[in-house]
């Protein structure tokens, strides 16, 4: 099965307490804002084109971000609603490109180019391990 140029998939997300900036901050010195954080929406945004590619994988496979070309163009709320819609737009090699825009009750908070691959869940794991000597 092949992904269709133009296939798109839509998350709808409220943002929660948990995913506001000021819950990201690692040091004492850091200060972020009580909005949206830019982790958060990138979040949104790669799951929505995961969900795109849901048809794609079969037994023992998932798709893996590979590149995130990412604006974060607005703040937004808690409570709002943030809709994120990735639309597929080609290959590169093996990689899956998509164009996707987030929304909120504003009008458009990001955009961002990514890119996906498939790999099997054992080969990312053995990677993984085999970084760190396991």
């Amino acid at each position: 099965m092949e992904l269709e140029v133009g296939t798109t998939a839509t998350i709808e997300y409220k943002v929660l307490e948990k995913d506001l900036a000021k819950n990201l901050e690692i040091s004492a010195d850091d200060n972020f804002p009580p909005v949206m954080a830019t982790a958060r929406m990138v979040a949104l945004m790669e799951c929505s084109a995961a969900k795109a590619m849901k048809p794609l994988l079969g037994d023992g496979k998932l798709s893996v971000g590979v590149e995130v070309n990412v604006k974060h163009l607005a703040p937004t709320l808690e409570g709002d609603i943030v809709i994120s819609t990735a639309t597929f737009v080609g290959m590169e090699g093996k990689l899956y490109k998509f164009e996707i825009e987030a929304k909120d009750s504003g009008g458009v908070i990001g955009a961002c180019v990514h890119t996906r691959a498939i790999v099997t869940e054992e080969r990312l794991m053995a990677g993984a391990n085999k970084r760190i000597g396991k």
